[in-house]
This record gives structure tokens, sequence and C-alpha cells, in this order.
């Protein structure tokens, strides 16, 4: 299993925004499949954020996750965040999440990203157990989610 950069693989587009939509389209109400694969169009493109990570096994993808300037529609000016966090049900529980995450997280630590927010319907102890705190509790469309921060170490230059 690797990890790459989806810029490196904009074919899966289509695939992670299926999943995505599926997954989270009832969070985003006005946003369409079609919305969901501009957005990751973005990732593509030389800014640090948005930038979207892609497992691939076998040469197919199998988990995805991405650092996003705004993932939700509140008043706080809060980011960047950790988005687009998924993993194919068969393949949940091997590491692949972990794998991800930290993939991501040396991402923003190699661009001086202070810390991440996140958003949850449901993982609120996952994500603990990785060192991120809970902020608040909000109802956000119709569904109770955690949202979550974790601050980042500076990266250290070589001596």
């Amino acid at each position: 299993m690797e990890i790459l950069n989806l810029a490196h693989k904009p074919e899966m587009i289509d695939i992670l925004a299926s999943w995505h939509y599926l997954e989270w389209g009832s969070l985003y109400p006005d946003e369409s499949l079609q919305d969901f694969k501009s957005e990751l169009g973005k990732c593509i493109g030389p800014e640090s954020v948005p930038a979207t990570f892609v497992a691939v096994e076998n040469g197919e993808p199998v988990g995805s996750i991405s650092v996003l300037a705004r993932d939700m529609d509140i008043d706080e000016p809060w980011g960047p965040w950790l988005a687009n966090f998924y993993v194919k049900p068969e393949c949940r529980g091997t590491g692949i999440g972990n794998k991800l995450i930290e993939t991501l997280l040396g991402y923003c630590v190699s661009r001086s990203i202070p810390h991440l927010y996140l958003f949850t319907p449901s993982t609120r102890k996952y994500y603990e157990r990785l060192g991120w705190d809970l902020v608040r509790t909000v109802d956000y469309h119709g569904q109770v989610v955690d949202i979550m921060l974790r601050a980042l170490p500076a990266e250290s230059s070589p001596a």
C-alpha cells in the first residue's frame, strides 16, 4: 500500500468524490456530486492547501484524506481542516487510516501549518486517542457533530 498526493493520481477524483458524496452529502445539502468533484479538483493545484492524499493498493484507491482551508459553513474563522478522511469499509481496521492521518500531519508540519480542525458526527473517541481536543459540539445541518482541534509541532530544522 502506498499513499500518493492526488496531484499524481487525478484520475481517481471521480471515485473519491463518489465515496465522499455518499458518506457526507447530507452534511452539505446544497452540494451535488459534481461539486464534490470540483472541490477535489482544486486539490491538485500548486498551493499547499487544499491537498488530498490517496491510499492505493494494487493500483486501486482504498482511502483518502484532505487538508482544506474551510470544511464547515460556520461563523468561526477556523482552519485549516482535516477532511475527506475515508477508508473503504472492507479495508478498515488494517492501519490504512492511521497511515493516511500520519501522512497528512507530516505534510502539514512540513508546510508550517500550526494546527488542524476537523468535525465528526461519530468518531470523537477515535480522534481523542490520536491527540485531538474537543472544541465544541454543535448541530450542523441536522446532525450533532464534534469540532476538534490538534496543535501541530513546528518542523525542526537540521542542526
